[in-house]
């Protein structure tokens, strides 16, 4: 179910029978209770209302901003009935009531609340709440906070004597020239179609928001610093770049997303520093993560690690769009779009699929002149269909499409059919309903893995998909199953990696692992991508790998990402095994680990494959790296060639290997 955003009727702290408001948290029935109060009060200064059976109190509370826990300085009740007031001053008191729980009191979409809840969820864990009738006044709170060896300073609650930081989060916000990653991710993804709204929350110096609003969409931004009075609405899509990384108090963060997902009508974005791909030299380490010279926090998140945390935070599982950038989704008929994009080929091959049985249309002969003058319309058509393989129902048409098309007095049916002409090379609608129709495939068998999302209906599109190349959901799913019990099966799986061998996407790492580049998982046999789809399940997604080692005879897999995997020698930052006979994963960051002889598991079509098979030769030839691939961690490495430069240029010999700059990224940097 999706989650509502909170309106600001749900604002408000309840005690026996009476209800506190911050003034700033009034909604139409409170305001105008309190206003009558206001208007007996004679001027008196106040921040928060009691308001109560036939009376409202009005309080006057420390900052709410500065003090953590605010002391009560005056009050003033009112009794409505009477028309008659009374005030207390509480300021020279040695002990006036302290209010806990502050958040309460503000509106749901106050900017402030995520702090003050950080600070609310860091005493429970302190058990400072226990036993809430102990802890109302300045002197109990005092005495309960010693004997716990805990102090509180502004929003945060520290050990006594420990260092107070106080960490500039606004300087970590960088300008841009382009649309940032996370964004372009869900562009290509389709987490953001066109005509969509964004609200991007914690916008910095608004470059996405400007990008975005150049492209087309309704954009808009607030950031505390930069931006703090842009608007804070709902919109189709909440983008939460690089926001979470900076926030150095883990309540805070786990607010923070929660408060930004309130804002999300269809999906939000969440992107992250990625732990390996950051030089952590020079940092220091603090909470859990680091601070940095110029005073700004980052914590980087593995990626499972972030898959986790999202989860838990929001109750909704995530999907991967890319290394540290996830997408969770309110709008479940989105999603699944978005999951049937995220596995799809990237460039649609036949891989020996036929495309669905059916009657080919007939092709028309075009009226002359109409296919030159809609060609742009035509063109933009043609590539919606390849997109599905298959001609599209009118309301399936992107918006600007079918405008154009009824301004030009062409029906999208006559539109279809000059596209089913000769004027395009339909072998390429051929090929695209091979790779959709197995992407579907594969996304079915998916639904059926244990951890997977499922769905009660699908989405119309979906179903539409089901019919043309399935003839029926019955059948859609029998197809389904057959998959999966193939990717189950040993022999189908060695079948499909020998032909992957074969094709040249990838290799044997010993007898018994076959290492490919992730890249190429679009284009290996379906038996062997729908093994490794359900294991990125378990994982959080495939993204972020840059390699996977697959046991051919056995359901295990470990995915190995890479502080550099353009480098000749990558250095290793993270490995995930996933075991899904077991349903288990385990996560480990090595020290120096090197991915050895690179050129043997890259596509054969890839651009830098040659040079690097050149360069892995001279490596064994060298006696550095074994055949198989064996070699030192890159510590010894750097070592050995120093040693051997030194010899060499004593004897005015000429060294034969080259790391490279790019090979020399120490573990940990």
């Amino acid at each position: 179910m999706a989650t509502q955003r909170p309106s600001r009727t749900d604002s408000g702290k309840r005690v026996r029978g009476s209800v506190y408001l911050h003034a700033s948290a009034l909604d139409e029935n409170s305001r105008a209770v309190v206003e009558r109060a206001v208007a007996l009060a004679d001027g008196f200064h106040w921040n928060v209302a009691k308001v109560s059976p036939g009376s409202v109190s009005l309080l006057l509370y420390e900052d709410f901003d500065t003090a953590g826990f605010p002391a009560l300085l005056a009050s003033m009740k009112v009794d409505l009935d009477s028309g008659k007031a009374s005030a207390t001053d509480y300021r020279r008191r040695e002990n006036p009531p302290i209010l806990h729980r502050k958040e309460t009191l503000l509106p749901a979409d106050d900017p402030r609340r995520p702090r003050f809840a950080a600070l609310t969820h860091a005493a429970e864990e302190q058990g400072l709440f226990a036993q809430p009738t102990k802890i109302g006044t300045r002197r109990q709170w005092s005495e309960l906070l010693a004997s716990k060896g805990l102090r509180v300073e502004g929003q945060a609650l520290l050990p006594v004597g420990a260092e107070s930081v106080e960490v500039a989060r606004y300087r970590t916000a960088i300008p841009r020239r382009d649309l940032s990653q996370p964004m372009q991710l869900a562009v290509a993804h389709g987490v953001l179609p066109l005509g969509s709204t964004v609200f991007d929350y914690g916008c910095g110096l608004g470059d996405d928001v400007a990008a975005l609003s150049a492209a087309g969409f309704e954009a808009f931004g607030w950031d505390p610093h930069h931006a703090p009075d842009g608007p804070r609405r709902s919109a189709d899509l909440v983008n939460l770049g690089f926001v979470l990384n900076v926030i150095e108090d883990r309540h805070e963060r786990a607010e923070t997303l929660r408060a930004a997902w309130s804002f999300a009508r269809r999906a939000m974005v969440v992107a992250v520093m990625v732990m390996g791909k950051a030089d952590l030299r020079g940092l220091r380490p603090y909470q859990d993560g680091h601070l940095t010279s110029r005073g700004t926090f980052q914590k980087y998140f593995g990626q499972q690690e972030l898959r986790d945390f999202i989860e838990e935070a929001l109750g909704a599982a995530p999907l991967a769009l890319g290394s540290g950038v996830f997408a969770v989704f309110q709008d479940k008929d989105l999603e699944q779009e978005v999951l049937f994009r995220r596995q799809s080929r990237t460039i649609i091959r036949p891989v020996g699929m036929r495309p669905p049985e059916r009657d080919r249309p007939r092709a028309l002969v075009p009226r002359p002149g109409l296919a030159q003058r809609i060609r742009p319309e035509l063109e933009l058509l043609w590539a919606a269909m390849l997109r599905r393989g298959r001609t599209l129902d009118a309301e399936e048409l992107p918006t600007d499409l079918r405008e154009r098309l009824q301004a030009a007095k062409v029906s999208p049916a006559r539109a279809s059919d000059l596209c089913l002409s000769d004027l395009f090379e339909q072998e390429e609608l051929a090929a695209a309903a091979a790779g959709r129709r197995e992407d579907i495939l594969i996304r079915f068998a998916m639904l059926m893995f244990p951890g997977a999302p499922r769905y009660a209906t699908l989405a119309r599109s979906i179903q539409r998909d089901v019919r043309t190349f399935f003839g029926s959901h019955a059948a859609a799913l029998e197809e389904a199953r057959r998959l999966m019990f193939s990717a189950g099966k040993p022999d189908a799986i060695r079948e499909g990696v020998e032909a992957a061998v074969s094709a040249g996407l990838g290799a044997m790492r010993d007898e018994k692992t076959f290492r490919f580049a992730v890249p190429t998982l679009d284009r290996l046999p379906s038996a062997v991508r729908l093994r490794v789809l359900c294991g990125g399940l378990l994982r959080g997604g495939v993204e972020g790998a840059d390699f996977v080692d697959m046991k051919v005879g056995a359901p295990r897999m470990t995915f190995i990402q890479c502080f550099d995997p353009s480098a000749r020698l990558p250095v290793v930052s993270e490995t995930t095994r996933v075991d899904l006979g077991r349903a288990r994963i385990t996560v480990d960051r090595p020290e120096g680990i090197v991915l050895y002889l690179k050129g043997r598991f890259l596509p054969v079509d890839a651009p830098e494959r040659e040079e690097q098979l050149e360069f892995d030769r001279r490596l064994t030839a060298s006696g550095i790296v074994t055949p198989d691939g064996k070699g030192p961690r890159m510590a010894a490495l750097q070592e050995l060639m120093r040693k051997r430069r030194s010899s060499l240029s004593g004897t005015g010999a000429k060294a034969e290997l080259h790391l490279g700059p790019s090979a020399s990224h120490k573990s940990g940097s």
